[in-house]
């Protein structure tokens, strides 16, 4: 068995700011399919029907009490939102290299500056509300969603193109 893609390093950005040295810990966003129970009359059980996708969210821990950071929390974040990335290091068996780069945007919906101890690090905590994200490994997509503009690709393939030529854009 070969072991490949471990993460052994990574950076988070945001507002195209590098936080190298300073990301303690993220989450990255679940693509969740969202779905409905449906069952009809003379079927033998419910099936789900999906329906989209759930809400993307997008969370970081950052070993840095950061001003630019806390700054983009901001009610009002303009058109296109706010710039936030992950860059990370992996590596595997036999030498493996690999890169992986998450491109995201959307809102800084909280942060949490926790509990302030004299002597320690001051963390700071924030959570994003995405509409658009980007992933790309070794420099395939892998996915590419973006909720504003109707983009959806999955593993290199369009199935949305149907729906934007369905609704004429």
């Amino acid at each position: 068995m070969q072991l490949d893609y471990i993460l052994q390093a990574f950076t988070v950005f945001a507002d195209g700011y590098g936080k190298a040295g300073s990301g303690e810990k993220c989450s990255l966003p679940k693509v969740k399919k969202k779905t409905e129970e449906h069952r009809g009359g003379g079927m033998l059980a419910p099936r789900r029907i999906a329906l989209g996708y759930e809400a993307f969210d997008f969370e970081a821990d950052l070993a840095s009490f950061d001003p630019q950071v806390l700054a983009l929390v901001g009610l009002y974040t303009g058109a296109k939102g706010v710039a936030f990335g992950v860059r990370g290091y992996l590596d595997g068996d036999r030498n493996a290299e690999h890169t992986a780069i998450l491109q995201m945007r959307g809102e800084v919906i909280e942060c949490d500056p926790g509990a302030w101890d004299a002597g320690k690090k001051a963390m700071l905590k924030f959570k994003t509300a995405l509409d658009a994200l980007k992933l790309t490994i070794d420099g395939s997509v892998i996915w590419d969603i973006d909720i504003e503009a109707g983009v959806y690709s999955v593993g290199g393939s369009d199935p949305y193109a149907r729906v934007r030529a369905a609704l004429g854009y």
